[in-house]
């Protein structure tokens, strides 16, 4: 069974711009990656993850596997916050926080521990 989720960042005119992702999406797998990447290193990520076909899971920071290299960008390209259809949805602001909206439609800081 998958954990789907939508992982993105904010953009300058404080729109959305994110991909979906089947596998391990759920904030401790996604929150840890997000927070130690910087807001460029994951919009390269995320663009790099739309040019290939969307996410099959994300492996650690900026570590992704592709879901389907043949799909057009379109297709996996979310670009509203906080619309979700996944599981989870993520946002990597430009302040360098990470944002996410559970099955709740309550968005959270994710925070590490400790």
């Amino acid at each position: 069974m998958s954990t789907r989720s939508t992982i993105g960042y904010e953009t300058a005119d404080g729109g959305y711009v994110g991909v979906y992702c089947h596998f391990d999406g759920y904030p401790s797998n996604i929150g840890p990656s997000l927070h130690e990447m910087l807001h460029a290193d994951v919009v390269i990520m995320v663009e790099k993850a739309l040019r290939r076909g969307g996410m099959r899971c994300l492996n650690g920071p900026g570590e992704f596997e592709v879901y389907n290299e043949r799909s057009e960008r379109e297709h996996w390209l979310h670009d509203a916050w906080p619309e979700r259809n996944e599981d989870y949805a993520y946002r990597k602001c430009l302040d360098g926080r990470v944002e996410y909206i559970d099955s709740s439609d309550t968005v959270w800081e994710w925070k590490p521990k400790g």
